[in-house]
């Protein structure tokens, strides 16, 4: 597994300042690497601290400015539902999560794309708790070639609140992406061990949910997933399969199917 480490060292020049030409859409942050930077390497931040840009030692060759920009999503709103690949299914619902960062290393010639810079961006803040176990989260950068989004190899890490990616480009759009669990659905059952046990298309093995039905929550059954499925492009209105024991907690197993509420239990 590749590891981030990010460097720190005292700023050269920065300078933070609302672009009047975006409306104060975008602000910029400018870093200039200088030849005793570039020996030592350097991390940028966004104004806002939520992207880091991670550039190793002699990553560089010559000097160079590079600027570091915090986008506001409506800049880019008409390029936002393009993907070179969407999700798998027709109910998974991918979403922007926070602002649009971008990078440029201004003088190309200083960088000949044989070393890699690291990527870190941090989920933003939520404006309420969210209680859902979160859907898989990925940086995306956007290809101005094809005018799509195109998903960079991620680390999603929840311990640290944050995706974290490499990338052998001297600018790019950036962005994280998340594929949003549906939380309401049908329910199935099937025979496996006998426990209040469940198979999930969304979460890992070990997890604990709380399945409630949706005409009257105060019937609901804990379990703990331990497989994986339904399959969403076979059952796109599935989104849990419960052990027989489980689901009959619920209603009797000959009803087959039963609308449900899936919820992390916290």
């Amino acid at each position: 597994m590749t590891r981030f480490i990010f460097l720190f060292s005292a700023f050269i020049v920065l300078i933070a300042l609302p672009a009047s030409a975006a409306e104060n859409l975008e602000t910029i942050v400018s870093t200039q690497f200088d030849a005793e930077t570039i020996v030592k390497g350097y991390t940028l931040e966004s104004h806002d601290g939520i992207m880091r840009l991670g550039i190793r030692p002699d990553t560089l060759n010559v000097s160079t400015r590079v600027d570091m920009k915090t986008l506001d999503p409506s800049l880019m709103q008409d390029s936002l539902g393009s993907f070179v690949e969407g999700p798998a299914d027709e109910v998974t619902n991918r979403a922007l999560l926070g602002d649009i960062y971008l990078f440029d290393i201004l003088n190309k010639d200083s960088y000949d794309g044989t070393d890699f810079f690291f990527l870190e961006i941090k989920y933003p803040e939520e404006e309420e708790q969210d209680d859902r176990l979160h859907g898989r989260r990925r940086i995306f950068f956007y290809n101005a070639v094809n005018g799509s989004w195109e998903e960079l190899p991620s680390s999603d890490n929840p311990e640290t609140e944050s995706v974290r990616a490499l990338i052998h480009l001297p600018y790019a759009r950036l962005a994280i992406f998340e594929d949003q669990i549906p939380e309401v659905g049908e329910a199935s059952w099937y025979s496996y061990m006998g426990c209040d046990c469940a198979a999930s298309p969304d979460y890992p093995k070990g997890t604990y949910l709380v399945v409630s039905r949706v005409n009257d929550p105060s019937s609901s059954v804990t379990v703990v997933v331990n497989d994986y499925g339904p399959e969403r492009d076979k059952h796109p209105n599935r989104v849990i399969d419960l052990d027989v024991v489980a689901f009959e907690k619920l209603v009797p197993r000959t009803w087959g199917l039963v609308d449900v509420r899936v919820k992390l239990l916290q």
